[in-house]
């Protein structure tokens, strides 16, 4: 079998792939929540229309523009020289890396689930570093957003990030935004610490409250509250670094606000790093059969990498047939990345019921 071959049958097996796991039926607890929103570098959501969002962003803090760079949603401008999934089974375990060179920064993501009821429990660990030793470090953020009806109350104490909810279809749920005790913060002058709210916190969150229809558009709506805030400690900055320069780990660190907001839908948890990191996002339902613990995450994930490897090698037989471990890996991405590459949409959209191509 040449390579080419072997691209079709991994592509036409796809679909064979996922039927093999059961059937669709928006009530499998199984299926509910997955990585749902390719077109993000990572982003979660349920099967469920104006349900709860999330979604993973970041940039370099070298250059003080890079705030109008915010990765988020996949662009080709972007010019990352890796991201998309080496692992995805479609239902419970996904892992990928992405690695930005324009902006010093090299992440990977291991997404598991746990079934359980009103859609089960799930969690993502993220690790990374960043590229260049001399770079001020990276930014980080995670948030959530509630589209529909529902609750959301957020809160961020001893280094932990907290967000408690409710909605019509998902129940109670709980989510914790959790950064590795081994993460740094990037060093700063240490006349820089007058400067109300800086205090080098491993984790920070902003509520926003925002109308439903704006949810999808977090990137924008959090650019606005960086700018805003980026402008009032470059002043403060000015006067208190005694012609140091602007340190952009400041310029573009946020203290805890809107926390106690009434009605907040959007929440993000805000890190700033440098060298190599570590954080867990953890969502729970109220089902206390699906609980995950963060010690817990990586032998799940290890067991679920050695099942999805052995069923990958006993559906292609691509080693016993004589495939290389290069070939083999590049079979093994191209079908996670379309499994992963799976979205639910929802709505409906206005087909003409002429066809006016030819006349």
């Amino acid at each position: 079998m040449q390579l080419r071959g072997l691209v079709a049958a991994v592509v036409l097996s796809t679909a064979v792939l996922v039927a093999a796991h059961g059937d669709m039926d928006p009530l499998n607890s199984e299926l509910q929540w997955g990585t749902y929103r390719p077109n993000l570098y990572f982003g979660t959501r349920p099967r469920l229309p104006n349900s709860l969002l999330s979604g993973l962003m970041w940039f370099g803090l070298d250059d003080q523009r890079n705030w109008q760079k915010i990765r988020h949603s996949c662009e080709l401008g972007d010019n990352l020289s890796e991201y998309g999934y080496s692992r995805h089974n479609g239902r419970d375990f996904g892992e990928q890396t992405m690695r930005d060179n324009d902006q010093d920064v090299g992440i990977k993501s291991t997404f598991i689930q746990v079934p359980g009821q009103l859609g089960g429990s799930w969690a993502v660990r993220f690790t990374g570093r960043t590229l260049n030793e001399d770079a001020q470090g990276v930014w980080l953020v995670y948030y959530f957003g509630l589209q529909g009806n529902g609750t959301l109350s957020t809160s961020v104490k001893d280094d932990v990030a907290m967000v408690r909810g409710r909605t019509p279809d998902l129940g109670k749920f709980s989510i914790r935004i959790v950064p590795a005790h081994s993460n740094q913060h990037p060093a700063f002058l240490e006349d820089l610490r007058n400067i109300g709210g800086i205090h080098g916190s491993k984790i920070s969150g902003v509520g926003l409250k925002v109308p439903k229809t704006y949810v999808w558009k977090a990137k924008d709506a959090f650019q606005d509250v960086l700018l805003e805030s980026a402008q009032t400690r470059a002043r403060a900055m000015a006067k208190h670094a005694q012609g140091s320069g602007i340190h952009g780990s400041l310029l573009f660190g946020l203290s805890n606000a809107g926390l106690r907001k009434k009605g907040t839908n959007l929440f993000f948890a805000q890190m700033i790093v440098h060298g190599e990191f570590a954080f867990d996002i953890i969502y729970e339902c109220a089902d206390k059969t699906s609980r995950i613990d963060s010690e817990a995450i990586d032998a799940i994930a290890s067991n679920r990498r050695k099942e999805f490897d052995t069923r990958f090698e006993s559906s292609f037989n691509l080693r016993e047939n004589g495939f290389s471990d290069v070939q083999i890996e590049m079979a093994r991405n191209a079908l996670s990345s379309l499994i992963g590459g799976i979205e639910y949409f929802h709505g409906s959209r206005l087909v003409s019921s002429k066809c006016t191509i030819f006349t």
